[in-house]
């Protein structure tokens, strides 16, 4: 069995979705997942709107390497009919409702 523990920004997430009474799944395990290459793990899948949200810490997210593999799991993702929204902690951190509000609409921060 996986335990997963959130992240101080996925945290802030979370708490919002609640609050909002928003049913999510939390590190949901797609097309492999935690076991397949290729595979994706979701932080919030939101599955009654088809939404997929990324959180994106800006340490572990910045980068040639790791943007060009975010892009290619963001690419499978949709291929397979979810809209994927990237939430950056930096927008969390600045401005969470505005955020939120834009990405239960499966939209992003510019």
């Amino acid at each position: 069995m996986r335990t997963t523990i959130a992240t101080s920004i996925e945290l802030i997430v979370l708490n919002w979705l609640n609050r909002n009474k928003i049913e999510y799944e939390f590190q949901s395990s797609l097309m492999g997942g935690f076991y397949e290459l290729g595979g994706a793990v979701v932080d919030i899948l939101l599955p009654q709107l088809q939404l997929a949200w990324r959180i994106f810490g800006e340490y572990w997210h910045r980068g040639i390497s790791k943007s060009g593999s975010d892009l290619i799991q963001k690419e499978s993702l949709s291929a397979r009919g979810w809209t994927v929204v990237d939430i950056w902690e930096r927008n969390i951190r600045e401005n969470l409702e505005q955020t939120m509000r834009l990405a239960i609409q499966g939209k992003e921060m510019l």
